[in-house]
């Protein structure tokens, strides 16, 4: 009998030694490691945010007007309905090459430009069969992503109903940071040169300026959760320990 207890003693400081020296089976629902610090951008671009880009996926209201505005241009095509002498804006989606395909001018490349920026492309693109044209564009999905580890807290689709929308606004709308770190917050970014990411520190006062630092719509703002490893190995180990004791019950049982 002791050597079966020694035998059950050996194997459950194994599991131990594998459970603790594999971050990924104690914690598979972490996101966005970093093992390079110098792959956070400096968190100080935060404070002076860019132009949002239109992106893959973006749903957008495109109306053009003749005569810089003054009267609205006749339909396009079907997709631009009359009523009561104003044509009604339809919603182009952003296809995965980042192009729209608009009456008349056919397929436009949108992704990676700002709102501005395409008003005068397709501006002057149709400059070419309307007189003076006036573009006015819009996004219609606009929304941040707030994701974390935590048990308690879903993950969640934030409208962006505001460009004042600040990180704080954010982490409100998700109900707090519950379970999760307040000094290890990665905001995500889409930029011009590519994906940024953004180690953010809310737990110091003296970093509580970042708490009001401008967020963009397709922003991700994820918390890292809490870890507590001591509980995590109990809820990893207890189905082992529960044929353990199980197997004992039986032998003590059939002996």
């Amino acid at each position: 009998m002791p050597v079966m207890f020694n035998r059950i003693f050996v194997l459950i400081v194994l599991l131990s030694a594998v459970f603790a020296s594999c971050n990924r089976t104690l914690y598979p629902s972490d996101m966005y490691k970093v093992k390079d610090k110098t792959q956070f951008a400096p968190k100080e671009e935060l404070l002076t945010p860019g132009k949002p880009l239109i992106q893959t996926g973006d749903n957008l209201a495109i109306t053009v007007y003749s005569n810089k505005g003054e009267k609205m241009l006749e339909p396009l095509s079907s997709a631009f309905q009359q009523t009561g002498g104003e044509s009604t804006p339809v919603s182009f989606t952003v296809d995965s090459a980042g192009r729209v395909e608009l009456p008349v001018i056919g397929n436009t490349v949108v992704s990676g430009k700002t709102v501005e920026q395409c008003e005068k492309e397709i501006r002057d693109l149709f400059a070419k069969t309307v007189v003076d044209p006036y573009v006015q564009i819009s996004v219609l999905n606009k929304r941040v992503f707030f994701l974390t580890g935590g048990a308690s807290q879903s993950a969640m689709v934030i409208p962006y109903e505001n460009e004042n929308t600040t990180l704080v606004d954010v982490i409100t709308a998700a109900g707090g940071i519950r379970e999760g770190k307040a000094y290890s917050i990665r905001l995500l970014r889409n930029t011009a040169s590519g994906i940024r990411i953004y180690d953010i520190d809310l737990s110091d006062f003296s970093q509580a300026k970042y708490s009001f630092v401008r967020i963009l719509p397709n922003d991700i703002v994820y918390v890292e959760p809490q870890h507590r490893p001591l509980r995590k190995f109990v809820e990893n180990i207890a189905p082992y320990l529960t044929i353990i004791s199980t197997g004992l019950l039986i032998y003590n049982l059939t002996r």
